[in-house]
């Protein structure tokens, strides 16, 4: 159920040009267009990862980063072996030197914190993120939260290219952060996590075409996960 921060459309083909045209200088970006941009290629959704595989379950498929599925790295090999897979599948859906979005956030349960995750957390810090607009989590499900409860998501211009964002994968892999990699140009989503990473991509072909290219990694169960 999508947020009604992210609804309004105006002039989106406008920043769809914007998007596509965009360089390294990532000072351009406001969260109003981001917002914009998101809610014409995300409708049925929000930035907050978890809810892809419901939303877009056509679209969605999910490799695992060690062998049999392998959940942690235990040495510094099996890190190297998830930094490898990850590289690769995510290179070969973004090409190299591609303009993305990185988005990440947190949970807020009602208390009156006004420090968010980017502020506090080394690895993001780096980046120059920008806040969006908070998502109220009772209006996406009632029963599992309070009114009080949000989400707090943000989200930096960056480019990816092989390699560049190491650290940040690391970090993730040890469940320290969590982020989505978005390219509305590609109309992919990569949503790296601590055993694999999630994909949304453009539609149900290429998800296929995928699936099938990296099959030695996929899960063996029928669920996909």
């Amino acid at each position: 159920m999508p947020n009604d921060g992210f609804l309004n459309l105006t002039y989106i083909f406008t920043l769809l040009k914007k998007s596509r045209l965009q360089t390294l200088q990532y000072d351009t970006m406001t969260k109003e267009e981001f917002q914009k941009l998101w809610s014409l290629h995300y409708p049925d959704t929000v930035p907050i990862s978890y809810l892809f595989r419901h939303d877009y379950s056509d679209r969605w498929f999910r490799i695992h980063s060690l062998p049999e599925s392998k959940r942690y790295a235990e040495d510094d090999q099996e890190l190297e072996i998830i930094i490898s897979r990850q590289n690769e599948i995510i290179s070969d859906l973004f090409g190299p030197e591609t303009p993305i979005y990185i988005v990440t956030g947190d949970y807020n349960w009602g208390d009156k914190s006004t420090t968010h995750i980017t502020e506090e957390t080394e690895i993001l810090k780096p980046y120059s993120f920008v806040r969006l607009d908070n998502i109220e989590l009772n209006k996406i499900d009632a029963e599992q939260y309070e009114e009080s409860e949000i989400y707090r998501p943000a989200f930096a211009q960056t480019i990816w290219k092989i390699n560049y964002h190491d650290n940040l994968l690391r970090e993730i892999a040890n469940d320290n952060i969590r982020v989505i990699f978005v390219s509305f140009e590609k109309k992919v989503l990569v949503v790296p996590y601590d055993g694999g990473v999630d994909f949304v991509l453009k539609d149900v072909t290429t998800k296929e075409a995928f699936k099938r290219k990296y099959r030695e990694w996929l899960s063996k169960r029928e669920d996909g996960l």
